[in-house]
């Protein structure tokens, strides 16, 4: 990939982002199909927390172990905090395989019955990374199954892709990350099915001394023709530490 390339590639993201970020939504549900009946809401910045510990078993198996905590309504108010567990094969070079858990304490803070829900969520992904030069293209495709624990309902099904592009600052140690993700919801008997979300990220992410990195991100979190859109601004920090036993 060439510099002019790379730079078309990074404005077409800055117009994406600068778009999601203002009050008009172009969609193409939002350009040929009538407005929905209920317009968007804005609940506030949110702030996610990420502490996680890699552990690299052989040369292609790892498990990961991560702590998250998410506050809501301008960081005022606790959202949910969860704890997932992921194991990673790579089939071969920059191909990869996953399995992950999540077991989800969620603060319910709406309806008639308020309180901290249960839940399970597992998921599944396929990703790939592609190098092109002074970029790398990642593409992750991922399904993913949602439910209360304790409660025979409808579980949240998705099927997710999210494409990026990453590119290596090596004079100060930093990869600047682009991403786009797009949700497909199915399997839910409301008007919410099909693809209902998509997210824009912009990360940064620094190795500090030894195994030891930590990342900061802002993302925009769109819902597409939901019954109830919300849409959300985030801003999150990572710490993760990786121990390699194959050294």
């Amino acid at each position: 990939m060439t510099l002019k390339n790379f730079q078309l590639v990074f404005m077409i993201f800055a117009f994406q982002f600068v778009t999601a970020n203002s009050e008009l939504e172009l969609t193409p549900s939002s350009i040929f199909e009538d407005a929905p009946l209920t317009p968007s809401t804005y609940e506030g910045l949110e702030g996610w927390g990420i502490a996680e510990v890699s552990l690299k078993i052989t040369k292609k198996f790892s498990v990961d172990l991560a702590q998250h905590v998410r506050q809501k309504y301008d960081l005022a108010l606790l959202d949910k905090y969860f704890t997932q567990v992921g194991f990673n094969y790579e089939l071969f070079k920059d191909f990869k395989v996953a399995l992950k858990g999540r077991f989800i304490s969620d603060n319910d803070t709406q309806g008639n019955v308020q309180g901290i829900d249960s839940k399970f969520r597992y998921q599944t992904d396929i990703s790939y990374k592609h190098d092109v030069g002074i970029v790398d293209l990642t593409y992750r495709l991922s399904y993913q199954n949602s439910n209360e624990l304790g409660i025979s309902d409808i579980p949240n099904q998705f099927a997710r892709f999210r494409t990026g592009v990453n590119y290596k600052i090596k004079t100060i140690k930093t990869v600047v990350k682009v991403e786009g993700e797009l949700f497909n919801q199915f399997q839910k008997d409301n008007q919410d099915n099909g693809n209902n979300l998509y997210r824009l990220t912009m990360k940064l992410s620094r190795k500090i001394k030894k195994n030891n990195e930590i990342g900061v991100f802002y993302r925009i979190q769109k819902d597409i023709d939901r019954i109830e859109p919300v849409d959300r601004k985030i801003i999150g920090l990572k710490y993760s530490h990786k121990f390699d036993l194959t050294k």
